[in-house]
């Protein structure tokens, strides 16, 4: 028996072996694990289908260095002093490049240091930045209102008697009756396709959400208009007998109009505008983004009316069995959206 490590080091080893993505620190780790038990270098090689001196190389890296992994390549080393690299790093936040070879290319001419463009792309990885699209947000939008609202949101909802009042959010949502290609795991040289459908039609529906328990209402109409809503708001009143039905909506002419506003005057229903520019703060958003994954996204319909079906199936039928779903990804821990307004070079 060899015994090369303490109890202690090879617990941390092999659990290092379990949690490592690197293939070569794995093999290095088992190298040494397989010593300690007693296994010599020969049947060792055989086991990890390595070479007999990689073998000798491992063991005896670990016992005059203590080195578990290989040296790093490529960009894994970094060839910029420490004040360039972090000079680097915030031009980086600031501004966006679109390929990592345009970076390398920046890096040479700024800092006279060459990088491969997978070496920057190491670099770009182990600095925690990620290849991914900027997010559309409104340009109108007011971070102060925002914010406004939240604060008088929590407090709407601190003051609400939960026996009398009831808090919703309403919104309306329009399916197309169009096939949407989304992002998904496909095997690598495969390309897989989603049929067009040939119509363009879209339905119209308005719908609520009760976030404390998680009831759902919605009604198809031919359009959304202020019609549409003061109906929509006598089928909220006749489902729900609290004294005081608080609506969050946004202010959209549909919602906010004179009849409207002649109706609220003998109802039950109070409504609360959200803030211009701030679909982020109607939690039923997040109810339509969910119905378009099940039904809508990398699906095709032959006709409309499986189409229809299968919406109509969504809002009677599925929101009920995934309402587990529905409780973790829609609730009102809203956030502000901020401009971070994206600069390219």
């Amino acid at each position: 028996m060899y015994k090369i490590l303490s109890p202690v080091t090879r617990a941390e080893f092999e659990k290092l072996v379990r949690k490592t993505k690197n293939m070569d620190e794995r093999v290095r780790l088992c190298a040494i694990l397989a010593y300690d038990l007693g296994h010599d270098a020969s049947d060792i090689a055989e086991i990890l289908h390595i070479s007999e001196s990689s073998t000798y190389d491992y063991i005896n890296d670990y016992l005059k260095k203590n080195k578990i992994a290989h040296d790093p390549k490529n960009g894994a080393y970094c060839k910029l002093p420490l004040r360039e690299e972090i000079e680097l790093i915030k031009h980086l936040s600031i501004t966006t490049y679109l390929t990592a070879n345009s970076i390398r290319a920046y890096v040479l001419s700024e800092y006279g240091v060459k990088y491969t463009v997978a070496g920057i792309t190491k670099w770009l990885e182990r600095n925690e930045f990620v290849y991914k699209k900027p997010k559309h947000v409104p340009s109108k939008l007011d971070e102060q209102k925002q914010q406004d609202f939240i604060d008088y949101y929590n407090e709407l909802k601190q003051n609400t008697d939960d026996v009398n009042s009831v808090i919703m959010f309403m919104d309306a949502v329009h399916p197309e009756y169009q096939s949407q290609a989304v992002y998904g795991w496909i095997p690598k040289g495969e390309t897989k396709t989603l049929p067009t459908t040939n119509t363009q039609f879209r339905l119209h529906f308005n719908g609520s959400i009760n976030l404390n328990t998680m009831e759902i209402f919605t009604k198809e109409y031919d359009t959304i208009d202020a019609q549409s809503v003061i109906s929509f708001f006598k089928n909220l009143e006749a489902k729900n007998p609290y004294k005081t039905i608080h609506i969050i909506c946004d202010n959209g002419l549909s919602n906010k109009n004179k009849d409207i506003q002649q109706y609220l005057e003998a109802s039950r229903i109070k409504i609360h505008y959200l803030p211009p520019y701030s679909p982020n703060l109607n939690a039923i958003e997040r109810l339509w983004k969910i119905m378009r994954e099940h039904v809508t996204y990398n699906k095709y319909y032959p006709n409309l009316k499986e189409f229809k079906d299968k919406i109509h199936e969504f809002f009677n039928s599925t929101v009920h069995e995934i309402k587990g779903i529905l409780k973790s990804r829609i609730n009102d821990k809203f956030e502000v959206v901020r401009h971070n307004q994206i600069q390219i070079l």
